[in-house]
């Protein structure tokens, strides 16, 4: 995990709709309850490198337009997982491979994130600190 402590969206706070309509479609939320979740954006082809925006939420619960949220601190992850395994079951689209990543338990969950996806990262915080600005 590498966090980019360099942006103005830490302390960012509106309505679910609000970043969810924001975010779109590049970020989906994941990894949520009524309290806390995720934007997720996926960096790479193969659906193992993301940028994941922590929210947590002030007033309502998650999984309503109004709820309000205030957002964390941005980071990258980097999950390995098995590839090949669509292959048996006849899909090959990364896609396809990304979606069935998410069944099964990474190879290393804490994987050394490539400095270009870190980049690629910060591009993207940048981009939502002058949209949300």
């Amino acid at each position: 995990m590498k966090e980019i402590h360099d942006s103005n969206l830490p302390g960012t706070r509106g309505t679910f709709g609000f970043f969810q309509e924001a975010l779109a479609p590049d970020f989906v939320l994941s990894n949520w309850d009524y309290e806390a979740g995720y934007f997720d954006r996926q960096l790479d082809d193969q659906g193992m490198v993301y940028l994941r925006i922590p929210v947590k939420v002030l007033q309502g619960e998650l999984d309503s337009l109004d709820a309000w949220l205030e957002m964390g601190v941005p980071f990258v992850i980097k999950h390995v997982y098995r590839t090949g395994i669509e292959n048996h079951i006849g899909y090959i689209e990364p896609v396809i491979s990304a979606a069935m990543n998410q069944f099964q338990e990474p190879v290393d969950k804490d994987a050394e994130i490539e400095e270009r996806w870190i980049q690629q990262a910060r591009q993207v915080v940048q981009e939502l600190d002058r949209r949300f600005a």
